[in-house]
């Protein structure tokens, strides 16, 4: 990306926590180490509790959770979500229902699993990004069960997918991220200053029919 390649580099989710490069760098949705580059960045903690309260307010109180990749920002700040919405509850973190994930459905999939298989399951999963979530659709109706009768289900993302399924899910603006990096890129490579080098875009609760109260709550 070197000798006059690139006039600019925009990485997106990336493994790593740094580069080097001679053009200019924005990242989306950055390694957990803050890395020496702006960046654009939803307010996934505040999604997270905003899925959990929603969660919540249905009656569910087993909720579990399908964790994202450990190195990427998003994914930590998304388990503190789902960790402060319930300690906020008043009720205990249950580690059986915290399971590590990657972002992937087969992974999703495969946690789903694990977590319907508990002898006390839980009544919603939240996974960490609608990609998780689609694993746990296909988990549910391997096991029988319906959604959101038998299970309720959130994401984070609010991929294509999502509405199709029906699922209830964290809208972090994708495209508006990819906007505004570019934008922040292009006055970089024109040596213009950026207003801010973290720039965060809110988030916002999509409600679809994926969930549904617990009987005898609101």
């Amino acid at each position: 990306m070197n000798n006059s390649i690139t006039d600019g580099v925009i990485i997106v989710a990336s493994a790593a926590a740094d580069f080097i490069t001679d053009a200019p760098i924005v990242s989306v949705d950055p390694h957990v180490i803050n890395p020496n580059y702006p960046s654009v960045q939803g307010t996934n903690f505040k999604g997270a509790l905003d899925a959990m309260n929603y969660l919540l307010g249905l009656g569910h109180r087993r909720i579990g959770f399908i964790c994202g990749r450990p190195e990427i920002g998003s994914g930590g700040r998304r388990l503190k979500g789902y960790q402060d919405a319930l300690l906020s509850a008043g009720i205990e973190l249950d580690d059986a229902l915290i399971v590590p994930g990657d972002f992937t459905t087969p992974t999703g999939h495969a946690r789903a699993l694990q977590l319907l298989s508990l002898d006390n399951p839980p009544t919603a999963i939240f996974a960490a990004n609608d990609q998780s979530a689609i694993g746990v659709f296909q988990a549910a109706e391997e096991s029988g069960l319906r959604i959101p009768e038998d299970l309720s289900v959130v994401g984070f993302d609010n991929i294509s997918e999502a509405k199709y399924l029906g699922l209830t899910t964290i809208d972090q603006f994708l495209a508006d991220m990819g906007y505004v990096a570019i934008q922040m890129l292009i006055k970089l490579i024109n040596d213009e200053p950026l207003d801010e080098q973290i720039h965060k875009i809110p988030t916002k609760l999509i409600v679809r029919s994926s969930c549904q109260a617990i009987s005898g709550t609101v």
